[in-house]
Parts: C-alpha cells; sequence; structure tokens
C-alpha cells in the first residue's frame, strides 16, 4: 500500500515538473505570437484611424475646391462687371463653413480703369462675430501683391493649387491656407488668382481630437507611463501645418524630431513622406521621435501636399500585447492546476488498493 501511494506522488511531482516545463516554454510563444498579434491588430486600428481623419479633411478641402471653381467659372462670364466681385467673394465666405476669408486679385493695370494698378475685391468673417461678413475693395494703397510667390505662381503656371501656410494680414496670428485658382478673360489668358482661405486652427483641432479617441483606447498607457499619441498636419517638407504647440507652426519640422532606432531607415521613410506615399507595415518599424520609441502612421491629404502622420509610443501598443499574452498564460496554469488538482484527487481515491 506504500508503495502505490509514493508511486502516486511521485507520479504527480513528475506530471507537475513536466507541466512546468511545457508552460515555461509554451509562455515565451504564446506571449510573442500574442504580442505581435496584437500589435498588428492595433495597427490597423490605428491606421483605420488616420483614414477617417484623412476622408474629413479632405471633404473639408473637397468643399473649398468646389466652391472655388463653381465661382470662378461665373466670374468669368462676368469679368466686365466688376462691381458685382464683392458678392461673390461674399458668397463663397458664407457658403463655406470653413471659409475664412476669400479675395480676387488682378494682374496689374487689368482693365478695370477707375480700380487703379491693382484691385482685389475681398471678404472676411468678422472676428468678433463669425456670422458677420465684412466686405472691401483691397488696391494701390492698401495691398502689393503683384510680386508675391503665390501670386506669381498662380499666373505663371495657370494652375490652381493649395497655398503655403501664412499669418492673416488683419492679425497676424491667425494662420491660414487658401486653395487659389487662375481666372481667365475671353482670350484664355490667366488675368487674376481667385483665393479661399481655411483657418489652420481647425485643422489643429482636428487633430487633437483625433489625438483624443486614439489614446481613449490607450488610457492605462497614457495615466499611468505618460504616454500619448500625437497626430499633426505636415508639407511635403515637413513643416508642421497643425501642432498642439502653436509656436512650431510653420517655425519646426517634423524630420528634425525622427531619429533611427536600431536598423530602421530613417532616409527611406522621410522619402516615403515626402513623395506621398501611406505608411505600410507600420508594426514593423520603430523610430525615436522626441527620444520616445514610437510607430508612425501616415497618409498624403489628395490634392494637396499634407501628409496626416499620427506618431504612437510602441510601449501603448506593446503592452497590450503583453497583457493579452499574461492572461492566456494565466488561463493555461490555471488548466494545468485543475488537472493536477483532478489528477491527485481521483489518483488518491483510486490507486489506493482496496481494504479487505
Amino acid at each position: 500500500m506504500k508503495e502505490k501511494k509514493k508511486s502516486s506522488g511521485s507520479l504527480i511531482r513528475i506530471i507537475l515538473i513536466w507541466m512546468c516545463i511545457i508552460l515555461l516554454v509554451a509562455s515565451y510563444f504564446v506571449i510573442s505570437i500574442a504580442g505581435k498579434a496584437t500589435t498588428e491588430h492595433l495597427s490597423e486600428d490605428y491606421h483605420n484611424k488616420i483614414l477617417i481623419t484623412y476622408e474629413y479633411t479632405r471633404r473639408v478641402i473637397s468643399d473649398v475646391y468646389v466652391s472655388v471653381t463653381s465661382n470662378a467659372f461665373f466670374i468669368e462670364r462676368n469679368l466686365d462687371k466688376p462691381e458685382g466681385h464683392k458678392e461673390v467673394m461674399k458668397r463663397i465666405v458664407e457658403n463655406g463653413t470653413r471659409v475664412h476669408s476669400c479675395g480676387i486679385s488682378f494682374i496689374e493695370d487689368y482693365y478695370y480703369p477707375k480700380k487703379g494698378h491693382r484691385f482685389c475685391p475681398f471678404a472676411w468673417r468678422n472676428p468678433k462675430n463669425r456670422e458677420e461678413v465684412l466686405m472691401e475693395e483691397k488696391g494701390d494703397e492698401s495691398l502689393d501683391y503683384l510680386k508675391d510667390k503665390w501670386f506669381l505662381s498662380v499666373i505663371e503656371t495657370d494652375t490652381a493649387k493649395w497655398s503655403e501656410p501664412f499669418y492673416d494680414g488683419y492679425d497676424n496670428t491667425t494662420t491660414l491656407t487658401a486653395y487659389m485658382a487662375p481666372i481667365h478673360d475671353t482670350a484664355g489668358r490667366p488675368v487674376a488668382v481667385l483665393g479661399a482661405d481655411i483657418s489652420l486652427d481647425w485643422f489643429t483641432e482636428k487633430m487633437i481630437e483625433t489625438d483624443s479617441t486614439i489614446n481613449a483606447k490607450t488610457k492605462f498607457a497614457n495615466d499611468f507611463l505618460g504616454l500619448s499619441s500625437y497626430s499633426y498636419i505636415i508639407n511635403h517638407d515637413g513643416t508642421f501645418i497643425t501642432h498642439p504647440d502653436a509656436s512650431r507652426i510653420m517655425k519646426d519640422t517634423f524630420f528634425h524630431h525622427i531619429k533611427p532606432y536600431k536598423d530602421s531607415m530613417l532616409e527611406k521613410l522621410i522619402e516615403k513622406i515626402r513623395t506621398g506615399r501611406m505608411s505600410d507595415k507600420e508594426s514593423e518599424e520603430k523610430y525615436l521621435y522626441d527620444g520616445q520609441k514610437s510607430y508612425l502612421f501616415f497618409t498624403p491629404v489628395k490634392y494637396t501636399e499634407w501628409i496626416i502622420v499620427t506618431v504612437v509610443p510602441c510601449e501603448t501598443i506593446d503592452l497590450w500585447g503583453i497583457v493579452n499574452g499574461l492572461v492566456l498564460l494565466a488561463l493555461m496554469a490555471f488548466s494545468m492546476l485543475a488537472i493536477i488538482v483532478l489528477y491527485h484527487f481521483y489518483a488518491r481515491r483510486y490507486l489506493q488498493p482496496k481494504q479487505n
């Protein structure tokens, strides 16, 4: 009877040792596989969120494009009626919920002799009452744009485009960007530039909204590790178009904050962003952004030279993979413990010799 009890106890110990070995070996693969799968899943989630932000941003700039294009057609057929141009500018501002101001700048000495050498009907939202649209005719004394880069680039290339960011001429603090389209005379010659301005404050607010949605999913990492994701709109050269810190807009470059991590190829990343390609296999490349190991998600904005970029600290994603792996290990360990307890119970019951 003692030998059977001893053999039963030895068997349990052997099984326990083997289960521990199996658990240790399995833990490595479970954490690795679960971590990788979770990272890929969350990366896809971040990628989808940046595409949602892209679609919303694209709709806004598309509305401005449609408004400018449709009114450009109307202006070209009414060039002989300069008194009506201000009303067109006003209509563009009123109908465009995101339009800050709008103006049409004519080439020097266009055939409105009473308007002077320069003529620019202009409309803008009253900063003290956003529902009110103000109008005026800018001219020789108030505005000299004939040699400005933005004006010459549209007239000389006869091409519609989005402008580089610039400061509002009224308060010199509000940052704007404009969609500019050439206006042609009956001979097809570009004679003016029609531009509708959008405040970059709105874009910054949209990026902050995106970040709050993204960071809500990784609240633990935000609260306890101080890790947060940030989204920006940058120009093709890396210049910040939006940033939570307003002092960096148009004065700082995204690329200055990135450094390679281990074997990551920084030059290829910068080239990919500059040429307007979308990120892919984000979870396979890590970079240092302001010294923080991070994943980068980015997508170009159609019809512009802008790129939306989201910077996510690696720990906010990798941490979930570790947590999921530990949960699976805990379930495995509990299952093995349950098996040992059941085996011990039935071994004592059925392996003991029968009493006569």
